[in-house]
């Protein structure tokens, strides 16, 4: 069966024929894996994509594949996908169906490339609940683009994309993000402890990122700061527990 077959039976209500193309696409990946198979992977990795990206015929617009079929290639793809698949990704995260499988696969992408992509998703998707999903995709990766990114968003009207904002700043060895976390404290913290709680938090994650990444001073700062503010007690201990780590 060739892999246009694999990828339609994918999408078979038939689990079994479902599961059977799934392991077959799995099985073909993890042969191109292989030592001295590079070729190999890159050549099965386009054809896939073609697939994704494909149209019945040069005049008709709609999808070779059916909906269920691409969403289960997506995250076959998620195994195999590098760069050159980042266009193919990018189509998919902009269809409103295809967006969670599509950014399941451009995550586990340790590109530039890949990084750009979720950051234009983060800043221009619509829906809370996917837009916290990718900001938190960002705040595991490293780098400008990232950081930037992140950025951005934590001046959102959605409380929940603030909040996770903040989080995924805490993840970047960024001093500045303090400031930005600080303020999504600040306000939204006097109408829910919940968020006053998480954004305190943050700022603990942040400064013990800080220190990993040998900005010692600036992390002191930060728990100094916690440990004079309003934070609850057992942020209040943490932060002291840490100052006394670093000194």
């Amino acid at each position: 069966m060739d892999i246009a077959q694999l990828c339609e039976q994918l999408g078979s209500d038939d689990q079994t024929k479902a599961f059977q193309a799934r392991r077959a696409l799995w099985l073909l990946i993890a042969a191109a894996g292989t030592p001295g198979k590079e070729s190999d992977r890159a050549v099965l990795a386009a054809a896939l994509a073609g697939e994704l990206s494909a149209k019945k015929d040069d005049k008709e617009k709609s999808p070779k594949h059916s909906l269920k079929s691409r969403q289960q290639l997506l995250l076959v793809m998620a195994d195999i996908a590098g760069d050159p698949e980042i266009p193919a990704l990018e189509g998919a995260l902009n269809d409103f169906d295809l967006r969670e499988q599509a950014r399941f696969a451009v995550a586990k992408i340790p590109s530039a490339a890949a990084t750009a992509a979720l950051a234009e998703a983060a800043q221009k998707a619509v829906g809370v609940e996917y837009r916290v999903g990718v900001i938190g995709s960002l705040g595991r990766r490293s780098g400008a683009i990232a950081t930037e990114a992140i950025k951005q968003v934590a001046s959102d009207s959605g409380v929940e994309v603030r909040l996770t904002a903040a989080e995924s700043l805490a993840e970047q060895p960024d001093a500045a993000g303090d400031a930005i976390i600080a303020q999504i404290g600040k306000d939204l913290g006097a109408a829910s402890p919940r968020a006053a709680k998480r954004t305190s938090i943050a700022r603990l994650q942040l400064a013990a990122t800080l220190a990993k990444a040998g900005q010692k001073d600036a992390a002191k700062g930060i728990y100094q700061s916690i440990a004079s503010d309003g934070a609850d007690d057992a942020q209040k201990n943490a932060a002291k527990s840490a100052l006394t780590q670093l000194s």
